[in-house]
């Protein structure tokens, strides 16, 4: 196997979208016209962490789909107002996450790190194959 080395190099904002589709699509919908993210019938079954992680998930999506979002990262009270998760919830949620090293911080802010994408697969499996029975 001959692999051309400058065939390796990709862009910061490069992901994998067939991943990132497969891990939203039983939880969210992604509104162009207004820039929400609806939750789906599946959502109900994510805790809290887990939301938390899907939506900053969605935004990652959104960035990647041009959507008019002025940034992928999003705070805590950010999070609780787009979720419904209480943000006494959200800030240890964004914590231990990112002590998982399935977000990452920038700022006051949480995203997504794309090598987080497969961990968050194999998190989210469940709930994924859950919804397709």
């Amino acid at each position: 196997m001959d692999t051309n080395l400058e065939s390796l190099i990709v862009s910061g904002k490069d992901i994998d979208r067939g991943l990132v589709g497969m891990l939203l699509a039983p939880f969210v919908r992604l509104g162009r016209d207004d820039g929400s993210i609806r939750p789906q019938a599946a959502w109900a079954s994510l805790g809290a962490n887990d939301r938390i992680l899907v939506y900053l998930l969605a935004r990652k999506a959104m960035r990647a789909l041009d959507f008019p979002l002025d940034r992928e990262e999003a705070t805590p009270s950010e999070v609780s107002a787009a979720t419904g998760v209480k943000r006494g919830t959200v800030a240890p949620g964004v914590r231990k996450l990112l002590s998982e090293n399935v977000l990452a911080q920038k700022g006051r802010a949480y995203f997504v790190p794309n090598h987080a994408l497969q961990g968050i697969r194999q998190r989210l499996q469940p709930f994924i194959e859950e919804g397709q029975k």
